[in-house]
């Protein structure tokens, strides 16, 4: 069984926890279908900004929980807007110069593709470009 891992933005905190029983709808907004918020959307930081990726998860506000902690098989976390901010810069050569390095790391399992990760790259960055243009915030509901 795997995460779906579904972004999308919204106003505010309890906006984005309103979803989490149904998912985020299309017709709401934009929603991407995308890698896990924490260790992947973590090394993607990584890469784009030379940070440590200890220093960019060991953030508070990093894949923050923003739904009831006890919901079974849904949860909604938080981007923070570092990380909207930095993916919503990103050039189009700055994504295809790490496109390459990400689809290597470990959580790709050696699996990652680098021809399918740069498309959904540049439609991760349109998202967080819209979320930085509207003046709301990248989330991401994760179901089992």
């Amino acid at each position: 069984m795997g995460v779906i891992n579904t972004y999308f933005i919204a106003s505010d905190d309890a906006a984005a926890a309103s979803v989490v029983e149904t998912g985020p709808d299309a017709a709401n907004g934009p929603v991407l279908d995308a890698v896990d918020p924490t260790v992947q959307a973590g090394t993607l930081q990584e890469l784009l900004t030379g940070e440590p990726y200890d220093n960019i998860t060991g953030e508070r506000s990093w894949a923050r929980l923003v739904s009831e902690p006890d919901h079974d098989s849904a949860w909604v976390v938080s981007l923070p807007g570092t990380f909207t901010d930095t993916l919503a810069g990103a050039s189009d050569e700055r994504l295809a110069e790490i496109v390459g390095p990400w689809s290597e790391t470990e959580e790709f399992w050696g699996a990652g593709d680098p021809e399918y990760l740069l498309p959904m790259l540049r439609d991760w960055r349109a998202l967080a470009r819209t979320a930085r243009e509207r003046g709301e915030a990248l989330y991401c509901w994760n179901s089992l």
